[in-house]
C-alpha cells in the first residue's frame, strides 16, 4: 500500500467507503427524522416504519438481481445509469419537502423517489466490490474489504449529528438536495476507478454473460415483490389479518414457482455446459457456509428491537441516541481492529469469527435482563457495544474470506451485500411475527419483548453451526494446500 494517500488510492477509498455507505445514509435519515416525515405525510411515528421496509426492499430487489446484471463490461453503463437516477429522485425528494405540494402528491413523490432511489443507489455497494476484486495486491484488497464493511456503521454513526446540525438548520429538503449531489460524485470516480475491459471475456467472464436473463430477473422481482407485499401488510394489518394471509400464501407460491424455474434453469446448465463448469461458476462451500451463518446472525443484529423496547420503557431520547452512537463506534472499532489483524495474520480468521459470535451472543444475553432492570444507562450502553462490536468482527472476517474465495468468479463475490441487507429485513419481520405471536398467546407487552430477546439467542447459537462447518471446510482446504505443496 506505498499509494496508500496517492490520488488514486484516495479515489478508490472514497469509491468503495461511499459504495457501501450512501444507501445507509438514507435508511438512517429516515431513523432519525421519523417526526418529520410522520408530520410530512400525515401518518403516525410508528407507521414510519413502511418507509424503512420501502427503501430496504429496494435495496434488497437491486442487490438480488445485481449477480445476474452486473458485469465488468457492463460496470459503468450501470453505475451511469444508478448514478443518475438515484441523484434525481433525491433531488426531487428535496424539492417535494421544501414545496410542500398537497398531501396526495407529497405521498406519490416519497414512495416513488424511495423506491427507486433506494433501488438504484443499492447498486453502488456491488460495484464497489468489483472494484475491490480488480485488487491485485491481497492486503490491499483485505484492507478495501475492511473500509467496505465499516461504511455502513460509520453511516450510521455520522447520518444522526448531520439530521441534528444540518438539517434541522437547512431543513430536511435543502439537506436532500445536497445529498444528490453525492451520487453524481461516485459517478465521477467510477470514471476513475473502474477499470474498462479491453476484453470480451475478462476473469473469467465468457461472452455468455453479456447475455441478460432477462426471464430470471423477472422471477427474482416478482418473488421479492411478494415478499415485500406480505411485509408492508404486516405492519398495517397485523399477521394474523385475512390481508396478510393471502400475501403471505401468495409469496409462498409464487416463490415456490421461481425455486422449480430456477432448479429447472440448472440443471439445463450442467447438460448444456458440464459440471466442471458448472462448479466453477458456483459458489465455493466454504462461502457458503458462512454467508449461511452470516444471514442468519443478521436477523438478532438488526437493532431494532431493542431500541424499542428502551422507547416503550421511556427512557431519555438523549440515552437511546448515544446507545446507538456508543454501538455504532464500538462497531468501527472491531471492523477497523479486525481487519488489521485479518490482514497481518490471515491464519487468525477463525478465531476472530468465534471470538465475534462470542461476543454478540454475550451482548444479546444483556437484552434478556432488560425488562428486570430500572434505567441502568451504563449496561444498556455496554451489551450494545459488546454485541455491536462482536457483529462488526463477524461480519469484516465472513466479507473477506468470501470475496477472497470467490475472486475467480466476481459475480458471487457480489453476495455477501445481499445477504448482509436480506437478512436485515428478513430478521426484522421474523421477530416482528414473534412479537405479534407472543401478543397473540396473551404475554404482556414486556414479556413478548422478552420472547423476542430470547428468540435472538436461539438465532445465534443457530448460526454456529454454518460457521463452524465452514471454518472446518476452510481448515481441509489449507490442509490439501499444504500438503500438495510438500
Amino acid at each position: 500500500m506505498n499509494k496508500l494517500f496517492g490520488v488514486v488510492s484516495l479515489a478508490i477509498l472514497s469509491f468503495v467507503f461511499l459504495g457501501n455507505a450512501l444507501k445507509s445514509v438514507v435508511t438512517s435519515t429516515v431513523f432519525v427524522s421519523e417526526g418529520e416525515f410522520a408530520s410530512f405525510l400525515n401518518i403516525s411515528v410508528d407507521k414510519t416504519q413502511i418507509l424503512v421496509e420501502l427503501l430496504i426492499g429496494s435495496s434488497v430487489m437491486a442487490l438480488a438481481v445485481a449477480p445476474f446484471l452486473l458485469t465488468r463490461q457492463r460496470a459503468h453503463k450501470i453505475a451511469s445509469i444508478s448514478a443518475l437516477v438515484a441523484a434525481g429522485c433525491y433531488a426531487a425528494l428535496g424539492l417535494t419537502m421544501t414545496v410542500g405540494p398537497a398531501l396526495f402528491v407529497r405521498e406519490l413523490m416519497v414512495i416513488i423517489t424511495f423506491a427507486l432511489g433506494g433501488f438504484f443507489i443499492s447498486f453502488f455497494a456491488p460495484i464497489a466490490q468489483l472494484a475491490i476484486n480488480d485488487v491485485e495486491n491481497e492486503r490491499e484488497r483485505v484492507f478495501l474489504t475492511t473500509v467496505w464493511t465499516s461504511a455502513q456503521p460509520v453511516a450510521f454513526l455520522i447520518t444522526p449529528q448531520l439530521v441534528k446540525y444540518v438539517a434541522l438548520d437547512i431543513g430536511t429538503g435543502n439537506y436532500f438536495l445536497i445529498f444528490a449531489i453525492f451520487p453524481l460524485f461516485y459517478l465521477f470516480l467510477t470514471r476513475t476507478v473502474l477499470k474498462t475491459p479491453s476484453a470480451p471475456s475478462t476473469g473469467g467472464e465468457t461472452l455468455s454473460s453479456e447475455k441478460i436473463d432477462w426471464q430470471t430477473i423477472g422471477f427474482i422481482i416478482i418473488t421479492i415483490a411478494a415478499f415485500e407485499a406480505w411485509t408492508l401488510s404486516n405492519s398495517l394489518s397485523g399477521v394474523i389479518s385475512a390481508t396478510s394471509l393471502s400475501f403471505m400464501g401468495a409469496f409462498f407460491v409464487i416463490a415456490l414457482i421461481a425455486g422449480f424455474y430456477l432448479k429447472k434453469k440448472r440443471q439445463e446448465e450442467i447438460l448444456k455446459n458440464g459440471n466442471i463448469e458448472t462448479v466453477k461458476k458456483g459458489l465455493p462451500p466454504t462461502a457458503t457456509f458462512l454467508l449461511i451463518g452470516l444471514f442468519i446472525l443478521e436477523v438478532p443484529s438488526t437493532g431494532f428491537f431493542d431500541g424499542a423496547y428502551l422507547i416503550r420503557h421511556l427512557c431519555a431520547p438523549s440515552l437511546i441516541e448515544d446507545r446507538a452512537s456508543l454501538g455504532a463506534a464500538s462497531q468501527i472499532a472491531a471492523v477497523a481492529l479486525g481487519g488489521a489483524l485479518f490482514v497481518r495474520w490471515p491464519r487468525l480468521m477463525p478465531l476472530l469469527l468465534l471470538s465475534g459470535i462470542l461476543l454478540l451472543l454475550i451482548g444479546s444475553l444483556g437484552f434478556i435482563r432488560y425488562p428486570d432492570l430500572p434505567v441502568d444507562a451504563s449496561f444498556f450502553y455496554t451489551s450494545k457495544m459488546v454485541a455491536q462490536a462482536g457483529m462488526g468482527l463477524v461480519t469484516t472476517v465472513i466479507v473477506g474470506v468470501v470475496m477472497a474465495e470467490c475472486r475467480g468468479n466476481p459475480v458471487m463475490a457480489l453476495l455477501p451485500a445481499l445477504v448482509i441487507m436480506f437478512g436485515t429485513e428478513f430478521g426484522l419481520e421474523i421477530l416482528e411475527i414473534v412479537y405479534q405471536g407472543a401478543k397473540l398467546y396473551g404475554l404482556q407487552e414486556v414479556e413478548a419483548y422478552r420472547v423476542i430477546f430470547y428468540a435472538q439467542i436461539i438465532a445465534i447459537l443457530i448460526a454456529l453451526i454454518p460457521c463452524i462447518e465452514g471454518l472446518y471446510l476452510k481448515h481441509k482446504q489449507v490442509r490439501r494446500a499444504a500438503h500438495e505443496q510438500n
